[in-house]
């Protein structure tokens, strides 16, 4: 069986990617994930290849010819492991759904038997899942309000990404990552992991009580890029 590119990159982990950068594999992780990402203006796929153009450098990822199930990785202004590459492996690790690269849940009725409610179903499920499994860390902009924004942070990729907390239902809260932006689900999995930590930290009378009676707007135009 042929090895792509995307099949690999599907199952790539945050340990490979330590490995394959070297001793200070982490730092450059964590020092990438502070690079803003446009997936489609930044990101170009070939037959063989991926690329990341940061501007000031590109970062080229692609299969060993020797050894297909190896990755190899080329920045455009650095000779060595840099922040660069680092920076590659984040969006990586960080955003296999938004990239296409999430792989499909093993022993799960085909995706075109479904309906779209099924679907819809589906696809929240896969971002509720990895909210469960995935490290991540919750600061409040204001930690005696629960609907306000919050900053989210991977432990592995070194993202973070603000979330504006405005209700429990699907599209009434937002997210600054790709997926949101992207899935139409009106949900993502740091707005699943927001919602589950705010209700651990918060009594259940002030969970109770709606956005809307504490002034927090639902309005995009109240909500900062981060």
């Amino acid at each position: 069986m042929t090895i792509t590119l995307k099949d690999r990159l599907s199952h790539f982990t945050y340990r490979e990617a330590c490995k394959l950068l070297g001793p200070e594999g982490e730092r450059f992780i964590r020092q990438g994930g502070k690079y803003d990402f446009d997936i489609g203006e930044q990101v170009t796929w070939g037959e063989d290849f991926f690329r990341l153009n940061l501007g000031e450098a590109t970062v080229t990822l692609s299969l060993k010819p020797e050894n297909p199930k190896s990755l190899d990785f080329a920045c455009s202004q650095c000779s060595e492991s840099c922040e660069h590459a680092g920076a590659a492996f984040s969006l990586i690790l960080e955003e296999k759904l938004s990239l296409g690269l999430s792989a499909p849940p093993p022993e799960k009725q085909p995706v075109e038997s479904l309906s779209d409610e099924e679907v819809i179903k589906l696809a929240i499920e896969e971002r509720s899942e990895r909210a469960k499994n995935e490290k991540m860390q919750l600061k409040s902009m204001n930690r005696h309000e629960l609907w306000t924004d919050y900053t989210i942070t991977s432990h592995f990729s070194g993202k973070s990404y603000r979330v504006a907390l405005r209700g429990w239902k699907e599209g009434e809260s937002y997210c600054s990552c790709p997926d949101f932006r992207k899935n139409t689900l009106g949900t993502c999995k740091h707005i699943l992991y927001t919602i589950d930590e705010v209700k651990k930290r918060f009594n259940q009378k002030v969970v109770n009580y709606p956005a809307a009676s504490c002034g927090a707007s639902n309005s995009l135009k109240n909500f900062p890029p981060p």
